[in-house]
């Protein structure tokens, strides 16, 4: 199955937490030979963090993502999207926001909400330790099976298109210093969480940001986008850019990842 490398599906401007417009994004996409973008910032959330768009702005943020499309439309596909921000203590809220209607929605699970207060998982690595100390008592497998619990949750649910950065609890693993992906129960939890994102025909984004976080490589690791390959599951390509400069970024080493592995599958795809 083709991934379309001139496609860049997820990207922040000044809308959420990103430092560039969307007339930012949209030129710099083209200059970088892009055809396809989609405008993916952090959806409305109802207790307002500083990185979402404010839900007083929704409409101004897709009205302008209409501007730009009529100004650039012509050389590239701008797609009206949103990176959803999964919680099931806010269903209800989420589905309003899907109901808007949108091109392309993202589903992530960046944190979890305890009691009204966030805790969160790849802000920065004291606040990763915070959520597995007070909200897990240290236990780092109960930590990754609610992560990718919420992840299947998601994907079940209906509420979007593609799984954004599938392991990105794995941010601060360098050298398995919370958890080695090789044992059994974690390979069991993601294996599992690709049937269920298989079984509803969702997509799964290569995010090319794990390349400058700490962990240094993509999101998924290299063996999980194989076993997504092997379950037909359809994979698009996001930069999770902040800022014009990094559209499309790491790419090409993406690109080159998949070739390897594709060569390698049984039998060769």
């Amino acid at each position: 199955m083709a991934i379309d490398f001139s496609c860049d599906l997820h990207m922040h401007s000044t809308y959420s937490d990103g430092g560039g417009t969307i007339e930012d994004m949209a030129k710099s996409a083209i200059e970088k030979g892009l055809t396809t973008i989609a405008i993916t910032d952090h959806m409305p959330l109802p207790f307002k963090p500083w990185y979402s768009v404010d839900m007083d702005k929704i409409q101004a943020y897709r009205n302008e993502i209409d501007r730009v499309r009529t100004l650039y439309g012509h050389k590239l596909t701008i797609l009206t999207g949103l990176e959803i921000e999964y919680m099931p203590e806010i269903s209800d809220w989420i589905e309003s926001i899907v109901d808007l209607g949108w091109d392309f929605l993202i589903a992530s699970v960046h944190g979890l909400l305890i009691d009204n207060s966030q805790y969160l998982i790849n802000e920065n690595e004291e606040e990763f330790n915070k959520t597995l100390n007070i909200v897990f008592n240290g236990d780092i497998r109960a930590f990754c099976r609610q992560y990718y619990h919420f992840i299947q949750q998601a994907a079940s649910t209906g509420v979007c298109n593609s799984i954004g950065h599938l392991d990105v609890i794995k941010k601060y693993n360098q050298s398995n210093r919370y958890f080695d992906e090789k044992s059994p129960w974690y390979r069991e939890i993601v294996e599992e969480t690709l049937d269920v994102i298989k079984a509803h025909h969702l997509k799964m984004e290569i995010n090319t940001a794990g390349f400058i976080h700490p962990i240094g490589q993509a999101y998924p690791s290299t063996w999980i986008i194989k076993s997504a390959i092997k379950r037909g599951i359809p994979i698009v390509m996001g930069s999770d850019s902040h800022a014009p400069e990094t559209l499309g970024q790491y790419f090409e080493q993406a690109r080159d990842l998949v070739c390897a592995l594709k060569k390698n599958l049984i039998p060769p795809l």
